[in-house]
């Protein structure tokens, strides 16, 4: 029998399936979560989380330019019970904020510097004062979000893919818009200090949550930012956030 190139290669496709690489239609996961349940995949170093898409109109930075302490992706429990920043999120996770955060440090990763929302409130802002502990600090992570669409294919998207930002140049007068380029870090603060706000990945240095934008001191100044609800699926739509960690480890 004699094979050529193309035979070849048509002959190993199921091989290459079987192999582990995932078709063009799999979920982009080893495992997807059920409801109210997290994966932790400690050899890829990531969590998955379930949410469903809602469109939070009324809130600040939704469709237009504002400030906001919220998160975009956020849980809808907390601190044993309803989260306080729950109808804020655009990405509603199933799970509390708590079993996030353990996720997250049964994985290595590490908070350095947290404090409460009322502490935060005291130490915030940028001035001749600020210290390196006025900014939350911990192991950085990186978000993203993914779905299933219509055709049944599987999309992607980091989670700075839904927000643009904006910036003032030539002394306030003038804004640009440009991509949105925050520094996440896990601090952990919404877990450790019981906060109960439900909040993920915050668009700022708030304490409130669990990981944070950490660009600029605690709270203040915040930047300028948009969520465009046209890039993300529907209303209802079930979709997956991945949280994949930057771990220290010891030398």
């Amino acid at each position: 029998m004699t094979w050529n190139l193309t035979s070849l290669l048509v002959a190993m496709l199921p091989l290459v399936t079987l192999a582990g690489i995932p078709a063009l239609a799999d979920p982009p996961a080893t495992t997807l979560p059920k409801p109210g349940q997290v994966v932790t995949d400690h050899v890829r170093g990531e969590v998955i989380l379930s949410a469903k898409v809602q469109f939070p109109e009324d809130k600040p930075c939704i469709n237009d330019f504002g400030q906001r302490v919220q998160a975009f992706a956020g849980c809808a429990t907390a601190a044993g019970g309803d989260a306080k920043m729950a109808g804020y999120f655009v990405f509603l996770v199933d799970v509390e904020t708590e079993k996030v955060h353990q996720a997250l440090i049964d994985l290595g990763c590490k908070p350095l510097v947290h404090c409460s929302i009322q502490e935060g409130r005291n130490r915030g802002g940028l001035n001749a004062e600020t210290k390196p502990d006025d900014y939350l600090q911990g192991d950085p992570v990186v978000l993203s979000v993914f779905w299933q669409n219509e055709q049944g294919k599987w999309v992607e998207r980091a989670y700075e893919y839904f927000v643009t930002e904006s910036v003032a140049i030539d002394g306030q007068e003038t804004r640009i818009e440009k991509p949105w380029t925050p520094h996440f870090v896990f601090h952990g603060s919404g877990a450790i200090h019981t906060s109960g706000t439900g909040c993920i990945a915050c668009p700022c240095d708030c304490p409130g949550g669990i990981i944070a934008d950490n660009r600029f001191p605690i709270y203040d100044p915040k930047p300028m930012v948009k969520f465009d609800m046209a890039k993300a699926p529907p209303a209802g739509t079930q979709v997956y956030v991945r949280i994949r960690v930057i771990s220290s480890r010891s030398e």
